[in-house]
């Protein structure tokens, strides 16, 4: 344990008790009696109001109706959360108002050294989809489909929802709620029509949960689910290169299935409803996304046709 976790573990041990002593934290903590004394001063420093007796039975006490100071974070703490932040500041992301108000506190509570360090690190890094004349400009296509929000905050009440666009309502269970190109989608079990669905969040005019005495028994869903899962209709084998494309923008539903032990080869099967033309585009798009290394061994026909198609129009679109 380094000493700032154990600073603050020992801050809340402190905080729990109305008295403790020296001995009690060097057999608590396995430090010595000077560490001990040490920290106690650190602690001091850091706002915790203690009292101290002296004689033989002597030790130490909280002033009573005193709060527990906020956690400390030490510069390396600090250097994580706000190089986290900077790497999803121009990605389309829920929350992201709040995120960056909780940015400004973090640089906030950092101290001046800290601080121009943080900044300097803002300079110095760029990551994907940053702007790279201004990495701290947050444009207009960075912000998340205004239903977005609603969406998820509903879903951690429940996850049975009535969802609304403007050509349909459907009561739906949400499996995810997933990005694909920049674009947001929640995948949805249509509970009167037993069957999966793939919507833009964008389209979502209304979101409200189902009613308690209205909703399904989770174990319900759960086997219907089983029960109509279709086989598989499309199988990829993807290389090296593939791989690492994949990782940047995975399947929403599906997972690698490593062919061997330094996971160089990989198998993906997945289901294409090949009625639904949004998917066939959208499945299209991401297929050729993944570049040559990505080989599809089996797929439905209008998935196909719609490749070839694709294909040929960027052909014809190549200079002479």
């Amino acid at each position: 344990m380094n000493k700032t976790d154990r600073i603050n573990t020992m801050m809340r041990y402190i905080n729990n008790r109305q008295y403790f002593t020296i001995r009690e934290l060097v057999n608590q903590f396995h430090i010595s009696r000077s560490t001990a004394i040490r920290d106690l001063n650190t602690i001091q420093e850091l706002g915790m109001p203690l009292t101290a007796s002296v004689g033989r039975d002597g030790g130490y006490a909280v002033l009573q109706n005193q709060l527990l100071p906020a956690v400390q974070f030490n510069s390396e703490e600090l250097k994580a959360l706000f190089v986290s932040f900077l790497a999803t500041l121009n990605t389309q992301l829920p929350y992201l108002q709040n995120r960056n108000t909780l940015t400004e506190k973090l640089v906030a509570i950092a101290s001046q050294t800290q601080q121009d360090d943080l900044l300097t690190l803002q300079e110095l890094l760029v990551f994907d989809h940053t702007n790279s004349r201004n990495p701290k400009l947050t444009e207009l296509t960075d912000y998340a489909p205004a239903q977005l929000k609603l969406l998820l905050n509903t879903c951690l009440t429940t996850r049975q929802l009535i969802l609304t666009t403007a050509n349909q309502t459907m009561t739906a269970w949400v499996r995810h709620v997933f990005n694909r190109q920049n674009s947001w989608y929640v995948e949805v079990w249509l509970l009167d029509h037993q069957q999966f669905k793939q919507i833009p969040v964008d389209q979502l005019t209304q979101v409200a949960p189902v009613a308690k005495e209205q909703a399904v028994k989770p174990a319900a869903i759960e086997l219907a689910i089983k029960q109509s899962r279709p086989q598989p209709n499309v199988t990829l084998t993807l290389n090296a290169d593939a791989i690492q494309q994949f990782h940047h923008h995975p399947h929403p539903t599906a997972t690698l299935q490593y062919r061997d032990a330094f996971q160089q080869t990989a198998v993906l099967e997945c289901y294409l409803n090949p009625d639904d033309p949004q998917q066939v585009t959208d499945f299209t798009r991401w297929y050729l996304y993944l570049g040559a290394g990505a080989q599809m061994t089996q797929a439905p026909t209008p998935l196909l046709t719609y490749l070839k198609k694709s294909l040929t129009h960027l052909l014809m679109q190549l200079p002479q």
